[in-house]
């Protein structure tokens, strides 16, 4: 081989290895360029879900706080309405009371709540609600008790009358025992003596519980 053809050989030669070299520096720079957008996908993806999940998250927070705005709403709600209904009471019965007291003057022996369904008294009441028939009795609002009415004894026999206010809640029945703190001649809670006859009402015997209260006022 002369020198000439050795140059021509080494020459290409050379040129061939460039060529390789190029064709595997383009497939790795290939390679490498999809692992980077491979990467990049990966990424966005995460974001993605991490920014679904904490949109998830907030809007469950919101959730939990509308729900524990709703229930306090409705407990706010619930008492108001239950305070409108026992102040209603209260001057539904004063007006009984009042009316009763006139007409029954010195025969408070011949009062019941069947005389007085029969005589009209509780027509238009709202909180207090008449039923006839068989046995007539009278519904309150609110606790869904009883009303009922008998002659009592303060100093002599029959000089007064004995209104029976049951199933009341404690809220309605520390409202009733301070509305006729005055008007009242002697208050019972639960059975027990809250305002004696010509005394005045003791808060510390004022035991109302269990939503489940009977008052006893006595008037004459």
């Amino acid at each position: 081989m002369n020198e000439s053809n050795a140059s021509l050989q080494i020459a290409e030669g050379a040129d061939q290895g460039h060529v390789e070299t190029q064709g595997n520096g383009a497939l790795e720079g290939n390679t490498l360029h999809c692992r980077m957008l491979d990467t990049a996908n990966r990424m966005r993806t995460r974001r993605a879900s991490g920014q679904r999940g904490g949109i998830l998250d907030e809007f469950g927070f919101y959730l939990i706080i509308a729900g524990l705005m709703l229930v306090a709403v409705l407990v706010l709600f619930g008492s108001n309405s239950s305070d409108t209904a026992t102040q209603q009471l209260t001057v539904e019965l004063n007006t009984v009371i009042g009316k009763t007291t006139t007409s029954y003057r010195g025969q408070f022996n011949k009062v019941s709540i069947s005389a007085l369904v029969a005589n009209g008294m509780f027509k238009n009441m709202t909180a207090m609600t008449a039923s006839t028939g068989s046995s007539s009795n009278v519904t309150l609002q609110p606790g869904g008790g009883a009303l009922t009415v008998a002659a009592a004894t303060l100093l002599v026999a029959n000089d007064a009358l004995d209104w029976t206010i049951s199933n009341q809640p404690d809220s309605a029945c520390t409202t009733i025992v301070s509305a006729y703190q005055s008007s009242a001649s002697k208050i019972l809670v639960n059975g027990t003596t809250v305002k004696a006859v010509g005394g005045t009402v003791d808060p510390s015997k004022v035991s109302c519980s269990g939503n489940a209260n009977t008052i006893d006022l006595f008037t004459a």
